[in-house]
């Protein structure tokens, strides 16, 4: 499930639909177990992290407090807090990602993994289709590899662009804003400058 392949649309489609539904009913465990590996191995950190704190918020406290006692000792969750949680999730999938066939065979958890891949290909989806008309398919950059042959660089790097491209907008959209703040309150002190003057001139005419 990462990266974004247009062979495999369908598919992230199903996964999507059921993260709308809550009907996780009919998906390959193992395939799902797969397609997190390789998002946990390929997609850009903050991505992750930002994805799993979602996931976690949404999951029912029972879940987050099976799925703590499943990880590792150092990978200590809180299950009261989601963000350590998604922190702690994110390491686990750098460090050791073959340990999620062990955590998700909880019963209670198989949902959970079905679950986060359809946020990941909700994600993947909306991505896609916001950005392809703009950007084409340089954002996706599949077989952009660099000088030392990791096709994945190239498409981290081309994923980033557009909110890259964002925050400059947004920034120079600040920049003009508070121009336009200083502009009006100097103009205001010319105002009052002006409304003092006369004031000033007729004091000094009466003495």
């Amino acid at each position: 499930m990462w990266p974004f392949d247009q062979n495999n649309q369908y598919t992230y489609q199903q996964y999507a639909q059921a993260y709308d539904t809550g009907n996780y009913d009919g998906f390959d465990h193992n395939q799902t177990l797969g397609y997190l590996q390789q998002f946990m191995q390929g997609a850009p950190l903050d991505l992750q992290q930002q994805l799993y704190q979602q996931h976690f918020s949404q999951m029912p406290y029972e879940q987050r407090a099976v799925l703590a006692q499943q990880v590792p000792p150092q990978y200590a969750m809180d299950p009261n807090d989601p963000w350590s949680m998604s922190q702690s999730f994110l390491r686990l999938g750098q460090e050791q990602p073959h340990l999620l066939q062990q955590i998700f065979r909880h019963p209670l958890l198989i949902g959970a993994a079905a679950g986060l891949a359809g946020l990941v290909a909700k994600h993947l989806l909306e991505h896609h289709q916001r950005y392809q008309g703009q950007y084409g398919n340089q954002q996706y950059g599949y077989n952009q590899g660099n000088q030392y042959g990791n096709p994945q660089y190239g498409y981290n790097q081309g994923y980033q662009q557009p909110y890259v491209q964002q925050e400059l907008a947004q920034d120079q959209a600040e920049i003009q804003e508070l121009r336009r703040e200083l502009r009006n309150e100097e103009r205001r002190e010319e105002r009052l400058e002006e409304r003092e003057r006369p004031h000033h001139h007729r004091r000094e005419d009466y003495y």
